[in-house]
C-alpha cells in the first residue's frame, strides 16, 4: 500500500492495552449456558449445509449437459469471423500465386529456366495453398451459417415429424393391446419385437424432446434392431424375399441416412448426456418436489403395483399352507397365471405412503423425540388404517358381489371387504416400506445421475403401459365366455368333446383337484364346485347358440 494512503494509529492508541487482563475478561464476561452452545451448533451447521448445497450447485451447474442457446449464437459468431478470416487468408494465397506466376513469366521472357522453374513451382506450391484456404473459408462460414439457421428450438424440421411417427406408434401399439384380450393374445417373436421396439422408440423420443446428441444413435440403434428383427422374423417364418425385406425396412433405412448425414441433426442436438454424480442428498424428492417427485412417484406405482401382485401370490401360499386363516380361487388366472398382472390398489398404497404417511412417521419422530415407541405405534395403526380404507374402496369399486375376494368368514370383517387378519397384515406391509424401503429406494435413487433416472422412466413408464393395456384395462376373465363364444362359430371345431380352458379340459381339471396332495378337501371341495359353475355356464352358452351336444 503506497505510504500516503496508509492510516498510522495515534500516538495513545498505543500507549493503551491490547487485551484486558485474564481476571478482568473473566469478570465481564457472561457463563455460557448448554442453549447458547446447542444454537452456535445448529448455527454452524446451518452454515456448512448452506455451503455444501452451494457447491452441488455449482458443481451442477457444469455438470448438466444443457447447452444454452445463447452459447450456441455466440459461437456461430466466431465461427463466421473464422471464415472472414478464411477469406482473407484465401485472398492472400491468391495474390501470392499471382505474384509468383508474374514472376514466372519475367523468368520466361529473360530466358533464364532455373528462375522460370522456381517461379513455376513457387505458384503451384501458392495456387494449391489458395485451394485449401478458399475450402476452409466455405466451410467456417457453412458451419456458421447452418448454427445460426439451425439453432431455434421450435424449426425442427424433420426432427418434428420422427417424433410424432414414434408417438403414434406407441400409442397405436398400446391400442392395439387394449382391443386384445390376455386370452387370446399370441406370444411369438413378433409381439415380443414390437414391445422392444416401442420401448427403444421411448427412448429415442426423450433424446429428441431434450435435444440430447445421443438420439442420433438411438434412432439409428432402433432403425437397426428393426431391420435385423425383420429379417429373422421373415427367415423363421419362411417368408423372406429381399424386395419385400426392402420396402418393409424402407423407413427404417432411411432413418438411418438421415441421421448419419443431416447437418440439422448434428447442429440441433446440442445437449451432453449427463452423468453428474450428485451428492447424498438427506431430503426426499417430496420435499424436493417438482419433476423429481412425480418421477419418483410413477415409478413407485408402476413397480409396486406388480410387486403387491407378488405378495398376494405370496399371501395365498401362507394359507394354502394353514399357516394364516382365510381362503383363496387357485383357478384364479389373474392371479396364478399372468405373473405380471398389476394391482393398482398396492401401487396406490406405496404412492400414498410416500405423500402422506412417511411424513407422518418424520411427524410423529419429532414430536414424542423423547418416547419414539408412541411415534411408532401411532403410525403402525395410520398405516394399517390407511390400507385398509383403501382395500375397502376399492371392493366396493371392482368386488361389489365378491368376485374377487370374500372375507365374510373371517373375524372382524366388514362387508366382506376388509378383515381384521388382512388389516394387520397391512398395517406390517406398509409400516415395512414406510420406516425402510421407502427412505432406502430415496437414498438410492438420489445417487443416480438425473438424466439416467429419466430414461429409466421412460423404460418402466412403456413397460407399465404395455402390462396396463394388456391387463387392467381388459381383463382376462371378461372373456372367458367370449372366447367359447368365438369357437362356437367355428364349424370345424368338434363341440361335442370337452370344451378347452387354459389348454387342458374341464374333466383333466377336475382329475388334477381330486389328485391334488396339496389341497385340503376343503379347497378340493371349493374347486370342484368352481369348476362345475364354469361347465354349467358353458352349457347355458352352448344352448343359446343352438349347439347339437352340450359342453
Amino acid at each position: 500500500m503506497p505510504k500516503h494512503l496508509r492510516v498510522t494509529p495515534p500516538e495513545s492508541a498505543e500507549e493503551e492495552p491490547l487485551a484486558q487482563t485474564e481476571s478482568e475478561a473473566s469478570a465481564k464476561s457472561e457463563p455460557v449456558t448448554d442453549k447458547d452452545l446447542d444454537s452456535a451448533l445448529e448455527a454452524a451447521e446451518a452454515r456448512l449445509r448452506t455451503l455444501e448445497e452451494a457447491e452441488e450447485a455449482i458443481d451442477a451447474a457444469f455438470g448438466t449437459g444443457k447447452a444454452d442457446r445463447a452459447r450456441i449464437t455466440r459461437e456461430a459468431q466466431l465461427d463466421a469471423a473464422e471464415a472472414v478470416a478464411r477469406v482473407g487468408e484465401a485472398m492472400e494465397a491468391d495474390e501470392a500465386a499471382d505474384e509468383a506466376a508474374r514472376l514466372a513469366v519475367i523468368a520466361q521472357n529473360m530466358g533464364d529456366r532455373e528462375k522460370r522453374r522456381t517461379a513455376r513451382k513457387r505458384a503451384k506450391t501458392a495456387r494449391n495453398e489458395a485451394k485449401k484456404a478458399h475450402k476452409a473459408a466455405t466451410k467456417s462460414a457453412k458451419v456458421a451459417y447452418n448454427a445460426i439457421k439451425f439453432s431455434q428450438p421450435g424449426k425442427l424440421g424433420f426432427l418434428r415429424f420422427v417424433q410424432i411417427v414414434y408417438t403414434l406408434n406407441i400409442a397405436g401399439t398400446l391400442l392395439a393391446l387394449i382391443l386384445t384380450s390376455r386370452d387370446t393374445i399370441t406370444y411369438n417373436s413378433v409381439t415380443i419385437f414390437s414391445w422392444i421396439t416401442i420401448i427403444l422408440e421411448g427412448i429415442s423420443l426423450w433424446f429428441l424432446l431434450n435435444y440430447l446428441k445421443q438420439a442420433k444413435k438411438a434412432i439409428v440403434f432402433t432403425s437397426v434392431f428393426c431391420i435385423v428383427t425383420n429379417i429373422i422374423t421373415s427367415f423363421v417364418t419362411g417368408n423372406f424375399a429381399l424386395f419385400d425385406c426392402f420396402v418393409n425396412n424402407l423407413w427404417h433405412i432411411f432413418l438411418i441416412v438421415y441421421f448419419l448425414r443431416s447437418e440439422r441433426v448434428d447442429v440441433v442436438l446440442v445437449n451432453d448426456f449427463s452423468t453428474f454424480q450428485p451428492k447424498l442428498r438427506q431430503e426426499t424428492s417430496l420435499q424436493r418436489g417438482g419433476w423429481p417427485l412425480v418421477r419418483n412417484l410413477i415409478i413407485y406405482f408402476i413397480v409396486f403395483s406388480v410387486l403387491g401382485h407378488w405378495m398376494e401370490a405370496a399371501m395365498c401360499q401362507f394359507i394354502r399352507l394353514g399357516l394364516v386363516q382365510g381362503e383363496y380361487d387357485p383357478t384364479n388366472t389373474m392371479l396364478w397365471r399372468d405373473w405380471l398382472y398389476p394391482y393398482p390398489m398396492e401401487g396406490a398404497a406405496v404412492v400414498i405412503i410416500a405423500l402422506v404417511l412417511y411424513p407422518l412417521w418424520q411427524y410423529l419422530l419429532k414430536r414424542f423425540e423423547e418416547k419414539p415407541i408412541y411415534a411408532y405405534v401411532i403410525s403402525f395403526l395410520a398405516n394399517a388404517l390407511t390400507c385398509s380404507i383403501i382395500e375397502f374402496s376399492m371392493g366396493l369399486i371392482v368386488n361389489a358381489d365378491h368376485q374377487l375376494w370374500d372375507y365374510s368368514e373371517m373375524p372382524g370383517n366388514i362387508m366382506g371387504q376388509v378383515c381384521l387378519q388382512n388389516t394387520a397384515a397391512f398395517g406390517v406391509a406398509a409400516s415395512i416400506i414406510a420406516w425402510v424401503v421407502y427412505p432406502m429406494m430415496e437414498r438410492w435413487l438420489a445417487r443416480v445421475p438425473e438424466d439416467t433416472m429419466n430414461i429409466a422412466f421412460v423404460v418402466i413408464a412403456v413397460i407399465g403401459g404395455i402390462l396396463w393395456s394388456l391387463y387392467i384395462i381388459d381383463p382376462p376373465e371378461n372373456h372367458r365366455l367370449e372366447e367359447a363364444a368365438a369357437r362356437a362359430e367355428d364349424d370345424s371345431i368338434d363341440y361335442s368333446l370337452p370344451i378347452v380352458i387354459n389348454e387342458v379340459t374341464i374333466e383333466t381339471m377336475r382329475d388334477l383337484v381330486d389328485e391334488s396332495e396339496s389341497l385340503t378337501p376343503e379347497e378340493q371341495e371349493k374347486a370342484r364346485q368352481q369348476l362345475d359353475e364354469i361347465h354349467n355356464d358353458l352349457v347355458d352358452l352352448s344352448e343359446t347358440l343352438h349347439l347339437d351336444e352340450a359342453a
